[in-house]
């Protein structure tokens, strides 16, 4: 089983209140379009946090690809960047020893 953890950046569009609610229910389009968990948060910009498990990797990089697709495609905002980390899931159980 493999898991994966996404940060997507949002390109600033100016009223991050509006921003937010917006967003926050782009979020829940995104969860329950690719059955992961989302988040919204605001650092610096508004960014998306995405969680999912997979038990094929390639699959799973696949479900991120089309998250990205799907965020530039709903013309929420531009994609400004995004960061990912995929792993299997028992190298979680390396952090206990």
């Amino acid at each position: 089983m493999y898991f994966a953890v996404m940060k997507i950046k949002l390109e600033d569009t100016g009223d991050s209140k509006s921003d937010l609610r917006e967003f926050s229910a782009f979020a829940e389009k995104i969860r329950s379009r690719f059955k992961v968990s989302a988040s919204v948060y605001e650092d610096q910009t508004i960014a998306i946090a995405i969680a999912a498990l997979h038990p094929n990797e390639a699959e799973l990089g696949r479900k991120l690809d089309s998250i990205i697709e799907f965020c530039e495609s709903e013309g929420m905002a531009r994609v400004e960047s995004e960061e990912a980390l995929v792993d299997h899931i028992d190298a979680i159980s390396d952090f206990h020893d």
